[in-house]
């Protein structure tokens, strides 16, 4: 018989599971090629958490690290996977338990019987985290131990640290390089035992040193002492000394190792450090702006200086000699004199120091002021004269500087004293004149302060007029058609009387919350190509009933050809309006208001030119501050909280340009001027935008009338009102209190729209809205966030919760029969 060779035994696929199966330490895990899982083998359990039926069907990003899932981690693996045939990876994963875990994998494609198309992948996972760890471990200990050795050799290299060692059982003393230098010795000095040592020691401080070695010995501890030595050439300098003991394996004291270090520098700056703290101590009692200048220049002498004097810069950019110190109170007049004869060379050789520290920011030092400088530098023979008589030795000129701003200048001289100034000196002058600075800046900004709450009455006394104005009429409206219901006129005149005033406390809220949001940067600009005319015209309109109430004249001027803008025109005509209100406001009855519109290269200008009260020369810069106005609001016959100009300079500023205010003076009128970059390359087609696409897309259909809408609000007239004035629109209306209840009344009612207020009793309305989302069964309504809040964050926390939109209170009666269908 012919031999016949037999095959090999064929692997099946329940046998492809159970060495899948077998593979405990291996977490192997299919998937489809959208990721889901097909299989989860025994490893994949116990190395992630999950059982297969727990993962079968699920992505396979649920173990990635969310990082890695925003980034695409698996997207990339795969596509590696495909063209290379297997995508390697480490990196960060997450167990079932929520906690993070180090593992190496592959993904590799897996085809079809023929092998020639990817049917799916196969991701093989290895728990690593103990290696790493291990492996960070060494690492650390490995820096830990380079860094040590680092940080000794440049202790020894620096030159002001000395190493020392003490065998106690041999009776052996090792010095470092370094501990020679530190003493004044020299480089081949030996090593020295205790009571050698001693012998360098300051004789005053030689029972001390002894004592704490004795004491380290006998109580087995470290210590750790300053005292002072003297080297070969009789100068004193500090040491501070730090010694550890080590014990051998039976506890007996073996070596005694420590640091020596100079710390001579240390303590002069103690010092002066004391010095600072006396100023600074004093300096922080002071409140007053002079009295701060003077008590600065005071601290300075004798300490310091024996002359100091204090320049500040004033408006104008000339300095100005605030004070000038002298422990000797007829020197002092003495220099007052020589300040007022000779204004233009006073202080001498400093005075262009002066103007060079404005100008730089930076301290200039004088080491010397020798005889020839003082010839070199003054010209007028008697002024030099007088300088000569002083004895001036040494100077520092150093800035008043804070928050990035150059207040003034301090100028430190000696002269008795023969102190020459070092490069120390000039670091602790700096340090005193920051520690200054601070102190009138701070001067400074308290009298601001003091301003700005005066600033604060009257804007808080004006809000509350703006506010009663409108109230007042709204109350006597209600009044009417309490005691006349039946007249039907009436109550539609009333009724269009306190639209109007609602509508005014509105736009009240509207403006100061823009001029909240574009001082904390948080308003957002929706531009587009836009015509500068079609802006106008809208402003214009906005702007009309107040220019005609007053009988006012209305003339505009536009070039012939469009004035094409990228901006947000609703922002725009916002700025233009506010600018004719302004006009309309402050020009008395029957008036002139002249807008003109004219191009420049690159810009278009717009002038809004009135006849009115005008603008006081000193308030021409002021007027754009916010809650600025001329005149106490109690003057004015007409009000204002002085927001309206803050928010058209801020509205202007976002759109790249600049607005500035003109005037010849009260009552001659006023212009005010606006200048914005025009549009550069011709307009294109408007792209329907992204989120008016989506929200298109999404968009539920109009419900049938009646519609069903719930009201839930915890202010029961709110809620009354609404659902009231719903139901006079046609819809059918059922109204809750608080959250639970308006999750409860959702279920029950199944409403078509549901108007949400934010900030409810028990739970809030982003979680209702979140619980409503999550009801399976139960057709979704439209979600309206109906709430005063109306803030960007206020707006994303609305949408992230599942709101379909965000409406601020009060609403339009017209936008609510937009929802009944």
């Amino acid at each position: 018989m012919p031999h016949r060779t037999s095959s090999p035994p064929q692997v099946t696929e329940s046998h492809y599971r159970q060495i899948v199966q077998s593979a405990v330490d291996y977490a192997i895990v299919s998937c489809d090629l959208q990721g889901r899982v097909t299989s989860w083998n025994e490893g994949a359990r116990r190395v992630l958490g999950w059982s297969e039926p727990e993962m079968r069907g699920q992505p396979v990003q649920r173990f990635y690290a969310p990082e890695d899932v925003a980034a695409g981690a698996l997207e990339h693996e795969m596509e590696t996977a495909r063209r290379d045939g297997v995508a390697l990876d480490e990196r960060w994963h997450v167990r079932k338990s929520g906690q993070r875990f180090w593992a190496v994998g592959e993904l590799m494609p897996l085809k079809d019987e023929e092998g020639e198309r990817i049917t799916g992948f196969v991701k093989i996972l290895r728990d690593r985290s103990f290696k790493r760890s291990r492996d960070a471990q060494l690492r650390e200990l490995n820096d830990t131990l380079v860094a040590s050795e680092a940080r000794l050799q440049m202790a020894l290299d620096v030159g002001g640290m000395g190493v020392w060692q003490c065998d106690l059982k041999a009776q052996a003393v090792k010095w470092w390089p370094g501990m020679d230098t530190i003493h004044g010795l020299p480089a081949d000095t030996q090593p020295m035992h205790l009571e050698q040592y001693l012998e360098l020691v300051h004789p005053e401080d030689r029972a001390r040193v002894a004592g704490a070695v004795r004491d380290a010995l006998r109580n087995k501890s470290a210590h750790q002492i300053e005292y002072r030595v003297v080297w070969p050439d009789g100068t004193v300098h500090w040491l501070e000394v730090r010694g550890k003991l080590l014990m051998d394996l039976q506890g007996e004291l073996w070596r005694l190792s420590g640091v020596c270090l100079d710390v001579t520098e240390r303590k002069r700056v103690e010092r002066d450090l004391e010095f600072l703290a006396q100023a600074s101590d004093e300096l922080a009692r002071l409140h007053d702006y002079e009295d701060t200048l003077n008590q600065i220049a005071r601290l300075a002498v004798p300490h310091f200086a024996d002359w100091c004097a204090i320049d500040m810069l004033g408006e104008a950019g000339s300095l100005q000699r605030v004070v000038a110190a002298h422990v000797d109170p007829a020197k002092e007049q003495l220099a007052r004199d020589l300040y007022r004869r000779f204004p233009a060379g006073v202080a001498g050789p400093t005075a262009d120091a002066r103007w060079n520290v404005l100008r730089s920011g930076r301290a200039e030092r004088m080491r010397e002021i020798t005889p020839q400088v003082l010839d070199e530098s003054v010209a007028d023979p008697e002024f030099r004269e007088a300088l000569h008589a002083l004895g001036l030795r040494s100077s520092m000129c150093v800035p008043l500087a804070t928050r990035g701003k150059v207040l003034g200048v301090i100028t430190f001289v000696t002269a008795e004293s023969q102190r020459r100034y070092t490069a120390q000196d000039q670091a602790l002058a700096e340090d005193l004149a920051r520690r200054a600075a601070v102190a009138i800046d701070n001067a400074m900004l308290l009298r601001a302060l003091q301003d700005s709450d005066r600033a604060k009455d009257v804007f808080l006394a004006t809000l509350a007029h703006e506010l009663r104005n409108p109230l007042a009429p709204v109350w006597n409206g209600l009044s009417i058609i309490k005691r006349a219901p039946a007249d039907a006129a009436r109550v539609e005149h009333v009724a269009q009387m306190i639209e109007r005033q609602v509508g005014q406390l509105s736009r009240l809220v509207d403006d100061l919350l823009d001029v909240s949001r574009i001082s904390t940067g948080k308003i957002e600009l929706e531009k587009q190509r836009t015509d500068l005319a079609s802006i106008l015209r809208c402003a214009i309109e906005t702007s009309r009933p107040h220019i005609e109430s007053a009988q006012h004249k209305l003339s505009v001027h536009q070039p012939d050809e469009p004035v094409e803008l990228d901006a947000d025109p609703v922002r725009l005509a916002q700025v233009f309006s506010n600018l004719l209100n302004n006009a309309a406001k402050y020009t008395r009855p029957g008036g002139n208001i002249d807008v003109a519109v004219r191009t420049e290269p690159g810009q278009v200008v717009v002038s809004v030119r009135d006849n009115g009260s005008g603008i006081a020369p000193e308030m021409l810069t002021k007027v754009f501050a916010l809650f600025t106005q001329g005149t106490h609001p109690s003057q004015l016959s007409q009000g204002g909280l002085g927001i309206g100009l803050s928010l058209v300079e801020g509205l202007v500023r976002l759109h790249g340009g600049s607005v500035e205010a003109q005037s010849e003076g009260v009552g001659k009128g006023s212009e005010f001027i606006v200048r914005l970059p025009r549009a550069e390359a011709p307009a294109a087609a408007a792209p329907v935008a992204p989120q008016a696409a989506a929200e298109a897309a999404h968009a539920q259909p109009a419900p049938t009338v009646p519609a069903r809408i719930l009201v839930v609000d915890d202010n029961q007239d709110a809620a009354g009102t609404l659902a009231e004035l719903l139901q006079m629109l046609g819809s059918e209306v059922a109204v809750a209190h608080d959250g639970k209840s308006a999750i409860d009344r959702t279920i029950q009612f199944k409403p078509h729209v549901v108007l949400l207020d934010i900030g409810l009793p028990d739970i809030n309305g982003y979680e209702v809205a979140r619980s409503i989302r999550t009801l399976a069964d139960l057709p979704q309504p439209r979600l309206i966030a109906l709430t005063g809040w109306g803030q960007e964050q206020d707006k994303r926390l609305a949408e992230q919760a599942g709101f379909d939109e965000h409406w601020t209170k009060p609403v339009d009666p017209d936008r609510l029969q937009g929802l009944t269908g």
